[in-house]
């Protein structure tokens, strides 16, 4: 009886080891093709539009730049409030969606931070139907505009062009969209007299390149949550390091931006092509955030909101600073 207690104890404690290596197998098997000195922390970075003011981060991913620097990043695409609210919440470490986007929520009792430009200058532009008669900024007076949710990049980008021309919210109707897609869905169907979006729009018109008005506007930022840059400040300047990289790729190289544009946006190369200039105008080799561009978007929010809230509460440029100073990236333009 013993022998077969024995016996069963050797059997159960095989039949453990055999389920635990079945299930590990896969990991097990991955580990041995790496040199575990080059273990990679996993990182996740959500954003929330196909526009070219993600090409530094598409180079980065495709050129292995932030796995050069230690990072295993998965790139996320989500739309609406889906990028925001997953941020918030911790399920990924780094955002990459509108500078609006982020004050909105700080305002809601959130932390985030931003910690580099995406850009500092608005670059998205204004589409009509070809044959739409509409053609200057000014006579979009009375008219509908499509734009995404109420309150992101699209919305606000649109509400402060209109103010150079004297246009005020209460002149235009806006018609809110989940995405992109969708914007140009009605705008197709005559829902929408324009669209707000960065180029290239293949089968509409260019009313107004915002970019060549050279608005201050943060578009687009890095952003994480301040308690995960305090707690893990060395993982926030790799992921800068890889995104400052694919800045200097994306600008150097524009035959491997297009290709990620490309790849993402599923236009041809031309289109990518004649998009690429006035984005790559923006691109700053030390994306600082600049206090205009966030001062711009404090600018649109109602003042009984922010309560002598200042641009430099949702600013940390130290890390940008640091790279600089290091002579990071005096070595990647090679000077």
């Amino acid at each position: 009886m013993r022998k077969l207690r024995k016996l069963s104890s050797i059997v159960q404690g095989t039949a453990l080891t055999v389920l635990v290596v079945f299930l590990l197998a896969p990991y097990l098997a991955y580990s041995q093709t790496r040199n575990p000195l080059e273990k990679k922390i996993s990182v996740g970075f959500i954003y929330e539009a196909l526009t070219l003011t993600n090409t530094p981060i598409w180079v980065a991913e495709d050129q292995g730049l932030f796995d050069k620097h230690g990072l295993d990043v998965r790139v996320i695409l989500a739309r609406g409030a889906t990028p925001v609210q997953a941020l918030v919440s911790g399920s990924v470490e780094f955002g990459g969606f509108s500078g609006s986007s982020t004050v909105a929520a700080n305002l809601g009792g959130s932390d985030l931070v931003f910690v580099a430009a995406k850009p500092n200058f608005t670059v998205i532009s204004i589409w009509a139907k070809k044959d739409s008669p509409v053609r200057t900024l000014a006579e979009l007076r009375g008219k509908t505009l499509g734009v995404s949710r109420a309150g992101s990049a699209t919305h606000t980008i649109a509400r402060i062009a209109l103010r150079t021309v004297g246009i005020n919210d209460q002149d235009v109707k806006y018609l809110y969209h989940g995405g992109l897609p969708e914007i140009f869905a009605s705008l197709d169907k005559g829902l929408v007299d324009a669209a707000l979006a960065s180029a290239p729009r293949p089968g509409f018109r260019e009313l107004v390149d915002l970019s060549t008005l050279k608005i201050p506007f943060l578009q687009g930022a890095i952003e994480v949550q301040r308690a995960f840059l305090l707690s893990r400040r060395q993982t926030v300047l790799s992921f800068l390091k890889g995104y400052v990289a694919g800045i200097q790729v994306a600008k150097e190289r524009p035959e491997l931006a297009v290709a990620s544009i490309v790849k993402r946006l599923k236009v041809a190369p031309e289109a990518a092509r004649s998009s690429y200039p006035s984005h790559a105008n923006v691109w700053e080799e030390l994306p600082y955030v600049r206090k205009e561009s966030v001062q711009a978007i404090l600018e649109v929010f109602p003042k009984e909101t922010l309560k002598n809230v200042m641009p430099e509460k949702f600013i940390d440029n130290s890390l940008l600073k640091e790279l600089e100073d290091s002579g990071f990236v005096r070595g990647l333009y090679r000077r």
